[in-house]
């Protein structure tokens, strides 16, 4: 598949089928994330690739933080899509940067360029699953409950994202709106 048709044309998932992902194409997704650029080549990005079990934890406990927020009036927004997601994908990764809270210091740029070098290798997945034509969604409600899921994984890092992979139930669906170019960028000189 061409880069730039992979770009226009991938999308964010919502809805899975009852299928699975094959390992070998799930590797392959993970190896296209670690290719990404990171400044000083620091690789900051760490996995955990859940399964059924952990997958189903991950639910719950995402269904008592929905509860937790709705019993406090508190807005849960795409929250409960994106459970909806988790439970029906095949896959569930859950990606965090392994420096945050290992490095002493307040190095504030450092913690940047790490979090843009996450999203690059985030990236680098989506698209490679959209060129086996594995849908995916990339989920940042899940900090929500961050601490819950990362002392389910015994991790001290900073949990980043999760990102569902599966075989979708939806087809093709229509263009992202987007700005113009001319909207978005200021020239100088």
């Amino acid at each position: 598949m061409e880069l730039q048709k992979a770009i226009s044309e991938r999308r964010s998932y919502r809805c899975f089928a009852d299928k699975k992902v094959f390992p070998i194409e799930m590797k392959e997704i993970l190896e296209a994330g670690i290719f990404a650029p990171s400044p000083k080549n620091r690789q900051p990005w760490h996995f955990y690739s859940c399964g059924p079990r952990h997958k189903g934890r991950v639910a719950d406990i995402l269904k008592s933080k929905i509860a937790e927020m709705q019993a406090a009036s508190v807005n849960v927004g795409s929250l409960p899509t994106s459970l909806g997601a988790i439970e029906e994908c095949s896959d569930l990764v859950l990606v965090y940067n392994r420096y945050s809270k290992r490095e002493h210091g307040d190095n504030e740029n450092r913690w940047k360029a790490d979090i843009l070098s996450i999203g690059a290798c985030i990236q680098n997945m989506l698209l490679t699953a959209h060129s086996k034509n594995i849908q995916s969604l990339w989920i940042c409600d899940i900090l929500f409950a961050e601490k819950e899921i990362s002392d389910l994984m015994a991790t001290g890092d900073e949990l980043v994202s999760g990102v569902a992979f599966g075989i979708g139930t939806q087809g093709l669906l229509p263009p992202r709106p987007r700005m113009e170019l001319h909207k978005k960028m200021c020239k100088t000189g």
